[in-house]
């Protein structure tokens, strides 16, 4: 059972929802959408792309290491 506060997130910090559902909308812009964009706007969202990725990235490896020692605990 969660604790109230491991329910509470702290809004400055990206989540890896969050993080994922921004990059597909910056993925989209940049895929169907980028005549309708300047140069720097298309630089801007394709730097905010590669940030986010890292976020997600990040965020998807604490997961594995999670689960990783949930199965090695199982195992015991």
């Amino acid at each position: 059972m969660k604790k109230k506060a491991d329910s509470i997130e702290n809004k400055d910090e990206p989540t890896f929802e969050r993080s994922f559902k921004r990059l597909e909308e910056i993925l989209n812009k940049l895929e169907n959408e980028v005549e309708d964009y300047s140069l720097e706007e298309i630089i801007k969202n394709y730097q905010e792309g590669l940030q986010l990725l890292k976020i997600c990235r990040a965020k998807l490896s604490e997961a594995e290491l999670k689960i990783e020692k949930i199965s090695t605990e199982e195992e015991v």
